[in-house]
């Protein structure tokens, strides 16, 4: 199976130092590895000449940010399925793509958890064990920990550049939404994310998530709504430890009671 991995990148030389390595030192190497580079000027361009070896293809010139790079990358792929790798993230260690690959994917959209770092530890950022349209909606999934299937992008399907940071969410969305995509969350850790983006501006994150749910009428808004709000009080319950620690006790009592 081969796997695009499509890298973008504008004035990040550290960070792309970073994703090229955690790349080109994964132990499955059937990999098709696509850099796209919005014409930086800080010595990234002599970074891709220098892994060019390792590099399928790669171009420096000016873009119209993140989404339209990406749109790029996709237009190059030719693997089975793409994963889109940033300059600042990178695969959690050397396996990841070996140890993907032994869950036999073959759902259109393949996901897993993410890793980001506070201070100087590392956190796992769990992601939904299903991804229904409720799920969809109201939840993101790391972009850096989706493996989507190539054929989704096949009639043409691009990231809506006119969102500032939520086109890979609102393209998940229309994919489950609109396509009905099959889905599955395996339980590994793919990426460590770089926190330091623009996709972490929670600001324009509520701005552009605003405008794409103008696009459905209002009773399916007061339905999403109503589902949001049933869903953190069941993640607030959930997370009780008096609570976690009653489902603990009844799992223990029934567990014996079945071997009497």
């Amino acid at each position: 199976m081969l796997i695009s991995i499509i890298t973008i990148n504008y004035n990040n030389i550290k960070g792309l130092k970073t994703t090229i390595r955690s790349v080109i030192d994964q132990s499955y190497e059937n990999i098709e590895f696509i850099i796209i580079d919005g014409n930086s000027n800080d010595g990234s361009k002599e970074v891709i000449k220098k892994y060019k070896n390792f590099i399928n293809y790669s171009i420096c010139e000016p873009d119209n940010g993140p989404y339209d790079a990406m749109n790029k990358g996709i237009d190059r792929a030719v693997g089975d399925y793409l994963l889109f790798l940033n300059s600042g993230d990178y695969l959690a260690n050397n396996l990841v793509l070996e140890k993907y690959l032994k869950f036999n994917p073959v759902e259109d959209i393949v996901y897993g958890d993410s890793l980001i770092k506070e201070g100087n530890r590392f956190k796992r950022i769990k992601m939904p064990k299903t991804l229904t349209i409720g799920i969809a909606l109201t939840h993101t999934i790391n972009h850096q920990t989706i493996f989507y299937k190539k054929t989704l992008f096949d009639d043409g399907s691009r990231y809506d550049c006119s969102y500032k940071i939520v086109a890979d969410w609102v393209f998940t969305n229309k994919a489950v939404i609109n396509k009905n995509c099959s889905t599955r969350h395996i339980n590994l850790i793919i990426s460590v994310y770089d926190t330091d983006g623009i996709s972490s501006d929670k600001r324009l994150r509520v701005e552009d998530r605003k405008r794409y749910f103008e696009s459905f009428d209002d009773k399916f808004i007061e339905l999403r709504n109503d589902y949001a709000l049933l869903n953190a009080q069941h993640r607030l319950l959930t997370n009780n430890y008096f609570i976690k620690l009653m489902l603990k006790v009844y799992k223990t009592y029934n567990n014996l009671k079945g071997n009497i």
